[in-house]
């Protein structure tokens, strides 16, 4: 490690940094929670802290303060250094500190000392005329340095640059060690190697010919027609995800080795590491074609950037002696953890086996309701159960508070089970009136069948009194409810007041206490395009003023009566989104379809079409391009996180595109019971999307989009439902207050996140913690968007 105390790099950061929120707020503060640590300290007493890291990176987002938010400046109160410190930590190095004092009109004068990013590092003492700041090492960035005397407050700007290299996945290392398979049964097992796929991390560059050609690259690649599949420049990424595959393709096919680089705008953040070609490799005799960042090295990069700080990524292959590259692309990292369980139907899982006649395998598939959490390396199995086909659980919603889930039996519309999702654990009981893709109340206390009907949960015997949706429609496609329950949306088979229902979505107001849906305001309407050309599967934006759809393009070989708009068999269909007001602003979000801003589609298409006799879903399906051409028009069944954050709302959605190398076959080969699953990967997957809060209707606000870890990788998976997990109480553990029963998350006094009922100091709410309007949130420039304060996106 270095340290610089140079007046022109000095310059140099503070224009970066401090000219601009985007770091100092936006990277340095995650969307978590923690009191602000830049208020007044008194003699005898240190300033409040923000409790170390955890989901909360971060308090003030100033400059260089002379008298902070704790008071005005206290003539002759000084502390030095008083410059901005650079600090360059060599990751899993020992980094020495810096030394601070502070005076009292020139005698030592007895301070309180905090940090207000206790991720990037700590302060110690925390009283007294002299403290020294000690670097965690596993993060970058801005932070200060604060001192409080007698209710006033200096504060010391310091920037961190963590910088380092390796060569070859580190074995001792828990993190990367669970990316590296032990065996080839590895490779396909729940998620796959770390819950993305491909065969891991490769070992070290030994040859040094092979090491200066990766170095210093003899060409650019273009010749060899060097790209890369996955993951897709622009991504916008939100921290605490397993980190993605990268993937690339080139003239020559196989590589010796490769080198991937990742660095910040600001330079907060920059490593490089070489990789030879994966073990396991020399087991299945594959070629060298896809290759994971490092676990622990993507969550440093990740808690490290954040908002205008942007991460670029550089990939070199070398192969006979010869580099090619670097290719790069930029990412943003949304200041932000997901919280939450996703939860996706799956056909093909090998966690619960109901249904015979399985090509590949044992021949036996499953029908299931399986769940992720973000962070975790596989699915794990929510409803659903081994036997006949009255085990099968699927066709299923998700309360949004994640109380609830009722799914379909079999192959039965009529009979489902309700699942309360307790942290006691799950329990199933069957309902007396069931449903297929209910619209579930954001509290999970009743469900609107698409019969029109409303029921109580989880005793459905009885209907409730429920007035005005039947005049609209007694024939709906799949609703759904706003999280603040005030509306409702939903696609029609009949009506026997609108005209061409089929082609039109409505949206109705409700009110949960007399059962009553007035106002009904069609938000789509497709009349005079061909009638395949239809809306459905809706769900609304966390501000439940904007709804995002599935529009069909292509109805398939399942034809065009059916209301919930199906997504095999040659059906084709884009994401769109909508006000709640008109059908006036009806626009694709191309960037999450896979299109640039004139239209065309970015997504990697197959040089050559995969030659593949399969089913798609009993039946056969031809006329499809099977080389991935038309991926765009691939997406399906959104539905939404009801909590924005880190300036986002963030989209789950079904594509039959390609993953990269790993799922290519071509796209409606996605039935058991017609191809081999176990030994081929089907492309019907789930990924996720970022869409800018402040997204301006009629424009498109979204972000190419991510692979989602962690799903089963020999399944076709769909139809994810995004929840919060159930409410954790106060004083139990937390890292954003959209975890807590009540709304906060605040470190208790031995500095732990943990949740609480009050707010920092009695005061206002952090990103992610409760708000009923935007003056409750800490910063003027928070949202308040479904009751939980949240950024803007940069820009």
């Amino acid at each position: 490690m270095t340290l610089s105390a140079s007046r022109s790099l000095a310059t140099a950061v503070l224009g970066l940094t401090l000219g601009a929120t985007g770091l100092l707020a936006a990277c340095g503060d995650d969307g978590g929670s923690g009191a602000s640590s830049s208020g007044a300290g008194s003699q005898g007493g240190s300033p409040s802290t923000d409790g170390g890291g955890g989901a909360n990176d971060g308090g003030s987002g100033a400059g260089f303060v002379e008298g902070g938010a704790g008071g005005g400046n206290m003539e002759g109160f000084a502390v030095e250094p008083s410059t901005l410190q650079v600090l360059t930590v060599d990751i899993g190095a020992q980094a020495p500190g810096i030394d601070y004092t502070a005076t009292l009109d020139g005698a030592p004068a007895n301070a309180g000392w905090s940090v207000d990013r206790g991720n990037l590092g700590t302060v110690a003492p925390t009283q007294g005329s002299a403290a020294t700041f000690s670097p965690s090492g596993t993060t970058g960035g801005a932070l200060k340095i604060v001192a409080g005397l007698n209710q006033a407050t200096l504060e010391r700007d310091v920037f961190i640059q963590l910088v380092g290299a390796q060569n070859g996945y580190d074995p001792g290392n828990p993190a990367q060690a669970g990316q590296v398979p032990s065996s080839v049964a590895d490779l396909t097992a729940g998620g796959g190697v770390g819950g993305v796929g491909g065969e891991g991390l490769g070992p070290g560059v030994l040859d040094a010919a092979t090491l200066s050609a990766l170095a210093t690259p003899a060409g650019d690649g273009q010749a060899e027609g060097l790209q890369l599949l996955y993951p897709y420049d622009g991504t916008v990424w939100p921290r605490g995800l397993l980190a993605p595959l990268l993937m690339w393709r080139w003239s020559q096919g196989d590589a010796d080795a490769i080198q991937i680089e990742l660095e910040t705008t600001t330079g907060s953040f920059s490593w490089s590491g070489t990789f030879a070609r994966p073990d396991i490799l020399s087991q299945t005799g594959g070629a060298f074609k896809r290759h994971p960042i490092p676990q622990d090295v993507w969550k440093m990069a990740t808690d490290t950037a954040g908002g205008t700080d942007q991460l670029t990524m550089r990939l070199t292959v070398a192969r006979g002696g010869v580099g090619y590259g670097p290719i790069e692309q930029t990412w943003t990292i949304a200041p932000a953890r997901l919280s939450g369980t996703i939860y996706y139907n799956s056909y093909g899982t090998q966690l619960a086996k109901n249904y015979l006649g399985a090509i590949g395998g044992d021949g036996e598939f499953g029908g299931a309701v399986l769940s992720i959490r973000a962070g975790d390396p596989g699915p794990g199995l929510a409803a659903g159960g081994n036997g006949d086909a009255s085990q099968c659980r699927v066709c299923h919603s998700v309360a949004a508070d994640g109380s609830r889930l009722v799914a379909q039996w079999g192959n039965d519309s009529s009979v489902s089970s309700v699942y309360d999702l307790t942290p006691q654990g799950v329990t199933e009981a069957p309902l007396v009136n069931g449903a297929e893709f209910p619209a579930l109340s954001a509290d999970g206390s009743m469900m609107l069948a698409p019969n029109a009907t409303l029921y109580p949960l989880p005793d459905s015997t009885t209907a409730l009194p429920s007035t005005g949706l039947t005049g609209v429609s007694a024939s709906l496609g799949p609703p759904a409810f706003s999280p603040d329950m005030e509306r409702v949306v939903f696609n029609m088979l009949t009506s026997p007041s609108q005209a061409n229902p089929k082609q039109k979505l409505m949206v109705m107001s409700f009110d949960a206490t007399t059962y009553t849906f007035p106002s009904p305001v069609a938000v789509a309407d497709y009349t005079g395009m061909p009638a395949e050309v239809r809306p459905g599967w809706p769900a609304f934006f966390p501000d439940g003023q904007s709804v995002v759809f599935h529009t069909q393009l292509a109805a398939g070989v399942d034809g065009n009566n059916l209301g919930d708009l199906r997504t095999r068999k040659g059906a084709k269909a884009e994401i769109s989104w909508t006000s709640v007001n008109d059908a006036a602003s009806v626009v694709a979000l191309n960037q999450l379809n896979g299109k640039d801003a004139n239209g065309a589609s970015y997504l990697p298409a197959l040089a050559a079409p995969i030659s593949m006799s399969c089913l798609g879903d009993g039946a056969q399906v031809g006329g499809i391009d099977a080389s991935h051409a038309d991926d765009a028009h691939l997406n399906y069944e959104p539905t939404v996180n009801p909590v924005a954050s880190g300036g986002y709302a963030w989209v789950v959605f079904t594509s039959r595109r390609m993953y990269g190398s790993v799922a290519e076959i071509p796209p409606f080969c996605s039935d058991p019971r017609g191809v081999d699953l176990i030994q081929n990967i089907t492309p019907k997957k789930l990924w996720v999307a970022a869409v800018n809060i402040n997204g301006q209707i009629g424009t498109d606000p979204s972000h190419p989009a991510f692979y989602l870890p962690a799903q089963e990788l020999l399944a076709g998976n769909s139809r994810g439902f995004w929840a919060l997990d159930p409410c954790k109480s106060d004083g139990e553990s937390c890292e954003a207050g959209d975890e807590c029963c009540n709304g906060y998350c605040q470190p208790d006094d031995m500095g732990e996140l943990v949740c609480s009922n009050i707010p920092p100091d009695g005061e206002c709410s952090a990103p992610q913690e409760t708000c009923r309007t935007a003056a409750d949130c800490c910063d003027t420039t928070n949202l308040c968007i479904n009751n939980f304060c949240t950024i803007e996106p940069p820009g």
